[in-house]
């Protein structure tokens, strides 16, 4: 009786483990936002992400001066194009306004909040986690 409690508890374990090892982050091929692209005219939380990742960078790189902040609406729309648009030319990448592969990358890449605005602080956060 004994060994067959230890064995079930031995497969339930391992069984446990092997959920836990497989459900780590997403990784950049399977982040849900960074499977797709983004341009004018696009919505949801992805975009929503988007916005909170190029407001930071508004904040703490080149692009500053030009992007300036974003309103976090999800909804891509001519600000959100103007701030992306300064974002890939500050980063040295294609510039067509569209958040792709290149874009998504440097968005993830170059990110990092410096600054005491918290609400800022906590949506970039969530955008990372939520779209890198």
């Amino acid at each position: 009786m004994k060994s067959r409690i230890a064995a079930l508890l031995t497969a339930v374990a391992l069984a446990f483990t092997a959920m836990v090892v497989t459900a780590g982050p997403a990784s950049a091929a399977t982040a849900p936002c960074r499977q797709y692209s983004y341009g004018y005219g696009g919505t949801g939380n992805c975009v929503k992400a988007i916005q909170g990742i190029a407001n930071v960078l508004s904040i703490t790189n080149a692009a500053r001066s030009e992007a300036g902040p974003v309103a976090r609406d999800g909804r891509f729309g001519s600000q959100t194009q103007a701030a992306i648009i300064k974002i890939q030319r500050a980063a040295g990448i294609a510039v067509d306004g569209y958040v792709g592969p290149q874009t998504w990358r440097a968005l993830c890449y170059y990110g990092a909040f410096w600054g005491h605005d918290m609400q800022a602080k906590a949506d970039y956060r969530w955008a990372k986690s939520y779209a890198c």
